[in-house]
């Protein structure tokens, strides 16, 4: 009768177990591994974004070039598909938004979105290796 119940004890937990390392893990760590990240610097004249990962984090540094205000975000929640990939990074209900397409791996469009859902940046960088 013992091992009945230890066996069926083990079944239900090795069942279980995949479901709750499912949750366990965050979403951003899951996200980032499945697709292929954009990572450098894609600028253009009047902004500059530095995109790195490391860490199990994915890392956003923002610029504007024309005064020099700076960001450091950490954190990235990935969303989308891939062929269009979507990284938020909240800073305090300000959503910074980077949309990637690997097809076309030079660009990334920028995007800084108020908690009300109101877009105050909206721009397309190119790489600045390219």
């Amino acid at each position: 009768m013992m091992n009945s119940k230890a066996i069926i004890l083990a079944t239900i937990l090795g069942i279980s177990t995949p479901a709750i390392i499912d949750v366990a893990i965050p979403n951003q760590a899951v996200a980032v591994q499945k697709f292929d990240y954009p990572a450098g610097e894609f600028r253009d004249k009047d902004w500059s974004v530095t995109l790195s990962f490391g860490n199990n984090v994915y890392y956003y540094y923002g610029e504007n070039l024309n005064n020099n205000s700076n960001i450091n975000l950490s954190g990235a929640v990935a969303s989308g598909n891939k062929q269009r990939q979507v990284y938020t990074w909240n800073n305090n209900g300000l959503k910074y938004q980077v949309t990637w397409r690997p097809s076309d791996p030079n660009f990334i469009r920028v995007e800084v979105i108020r908690p009300n859902g109101k877009v105050i940046l909206n721009r397309l960088l190119r790489s600045a290796i390219n």
